[in-house]
């Protein structure tokens, strides 16, 4: 398999690095190849993401801490990923077990991960710091990276 960035231009898919250039010219004029388009995810998107989870947990109002069960960054983010139907859970042995999805950059392109912070923006304002509004929000994290 081969792996390789390329940037689009009005001439098409063109190779952005030298190394992708060499594995390009692998491939033989008329061989039939199959091509899987993902845009590979923003670093710094993801940092805001993860500002955006820590603010969300530092200002969480004290009763949801108790009522959720959240008392780390991660408890934040495992209710972040239950309420986005991102995780499942699962009855094992009568009990109650959480089986997370995954936000690796492997397991989401930027496309997928733009819907996901789309939406935990919205679960946020309406379930975790209501009275906050969008704007607010958007500002606090980006003071707070």
């Amino acid at each position: 398999m081969i792996e390789i960035y390329c940037k689009v231009t009005d001439r098409g898919l063109v190779p952005m690095y030298d190394s992708d250039l060499d594995e390009k010219k692998r491939l033989k004029l008329g061989d039939n190849v199959l091509c899987t388009i993902k845009k590979p995810r923003n670093y710094q998107f993801h940092k805001k993401f993860m500002a955006l989870n820590r603010l969300v947990f530092d200002n969480l109002p004290e009763r949801l801490h108790d009522d959720l069960c959240i008392y780390s960054e991660e408890d934040m983010l495992r209710c972040i990923k239950l309420d986005l139907g991102l995780s499942t859970v699962k009855i094992i042995a009568g009990r109650d077990h959480v089986i997370e999805g995954s936000i690796s950059f492997a397991k989401m392109d930027n496309s997928e991960f733009e819907k996901f912070y789309k939406r935990t923006i919205d679960i946020v304002l309406n379930r975790y710091l209501k009275g906050c509004d969008n704007e607010a929000l958007r500002d606090e994290i980006y003071r707070f990276m």
